[in-house]
């Protein structure tokens, strides 16, 4: 599933492997979750007796693993002096065949009920393409998604409610810290200096706070099984409902093709048999409105002075050859959540990334591009192919 690598300084997370992704270069590499430029994961913050916030990341760590015989997970404990009489100590369960980790702090010394931050740094990728998507601190607070751009962010975002979850998310892999049940705390999301940091503040009694830790895919069945409302980090938009129920109708015809672009055809015929019978009603229902063209002209001719009068023939008319003139419109109302949804559906599908489909085409996630010729005003570079044979 993954494999990660710990470092003393400051007991964070400097390495965190996804070994069934590819890295966005396609060299054949784990995808990484840490960047390690700057602020690494797995900070820890409180506040001192004056009330400023205080971090560990100058604390040397104590790094201790032990495997349970039989437990089916691995322990990690980091333990370190702050200052004199303050002690941290962070634990994290790894479990086999799992993105989700248990993730304990304590941080002693005299307050016994301080409030505690937990963060997931990590820089902010340079040059991404503007096809990958955002990247930033995320977090699910009093059931509404919170979402910022740490390439964009100029201040600090703090937000103070029931959080479900938070953390740190680009388009389709997530960090976020979880507790068991919805707590009230404050989430603040942070970029500076090519990072960008969420943080989750809670009361902590005892100076004990305890969290799941998921770090892995955005995968809605994944998510789904994990629940606290983690499927919520997808974003579909207003046409959720239309886009979540077209994606798993995708992944179910993907168990019979094998082929990601194959299904999408397959998807997208299906969807226009179905409203095939609409479109043939809107169609029957133009060529109704040409045959009467002529007697509209004649009767806006005739009645141009007289709006009232006018519009009491039209309706006549439209009567007597039973045309609808919104029938060639309302078809396509109808059929546009669709279309939306199915759009929201392919930007967001994890399954689409790195997929193939015949040919140049190895990334359904991305811009169809032969070779890497530079065009102007075509980006990225590349001949379109798709587009122009579309004409």
């Amino acid at each position: 599933m993954f494999r990660t690598a710990f470092t003393t300084a400051g007991g964070r997370i400097q390495s965190f492997e996804l070994k069934e992704y590819e890295s966005d270069a396609h060299d054949g590499e784990a995808l990484e979750m840490v960047v390690a430029d700057g602020l690494l994961p797995l900070g820890v913050y409180w506040l001192d007796e004056g009330g400023n916030v205080v971090g560990d990341q100058d604390v040397d760590y104590r790094i201790e693993v032990e495997r349970p015989a039989g437990a089916g997970s691995t322990v990690v404990r980091l333990t370190g002096t702050a200052a004199p009489g303050l002690t941290i100590e962070k634990t994290l369960t790894l479990h086999d065949g799992s993105y989700l980790l248990d993730y304990t702090v304590v941080v002693g010394g005299e307050a016994t009920d301080r409030e505690v931050g937990v963060a997931w740094a990590r820089a902010v990728h340079e040059g991404r393409s503007r096809f990958s998507g955002k990247e930033g601190p995320v977090a699910l607070l009093a059931d509404k998604l919170h979402a910022e751009n740490a390439a964009s962010m100029k201040e600090p975002v703090l937000l103070d409610g029931e959080v479900a979850w938070a953390g740190y998310a680009d388009h389709y892999f997530l960090a976020a810290y979880i507790p068991d049940e919805p707590v009230r705390a404050r989430f603040v999301g942070a970029a500076s200096g090519g990072v960008g940091e969420a943080t989750l503040w809670a009361r902590a009694p005892g100076g004990r706070v305890q969290y799941s830790l998921f770090v892995g895919p955005k995968r809605l069945d994944l998510l789904g099984s994990v629940g606290h409302g983690l499927e919520r980090s997808v974003d579909f938009g207003w046409f959720a409902f239309v886009a979540r129920p077209l994606l798993g109708l995708l992944i179910f015809l993907y168990s019979f093709t094998g082929n990601y672009g194959w299904s999408i055809v397959l998807l997208t015929v299906g969807i226009r048999i179905v409203f095939y019978p609409i479109n043939k009603r809107q169609a029957e229902a133009m060529k109704a409105m040409q045959r009467i063209q002529p007697e509209l002209k004649k009767l806006q001719e005739k009645y141009k002075d007289d709006r009232e009068r006018l519009n009491r023939e039209m309706m006549e008319l439209y009567r007597r050859h039973k045309v609808n003139p919104l029938s060639g419109c309302l078809p396509m109302l109808v059929q546009l959540p669709v279309f939306f949804g199915l759009y929201r559906a392919l930007m967001e599908a994890i399954e689409l990334r790195h997929a193939p489909f015949i040919g140049w085409i190895t990334d359904l996630s991305q811009p169809d591009r032969l070779g890497s010729l530079a065009i102007p005003f075509v980006s990225p570079p590349g001949i379109p192919v798709l587009t122009l044979l579309m004409g």
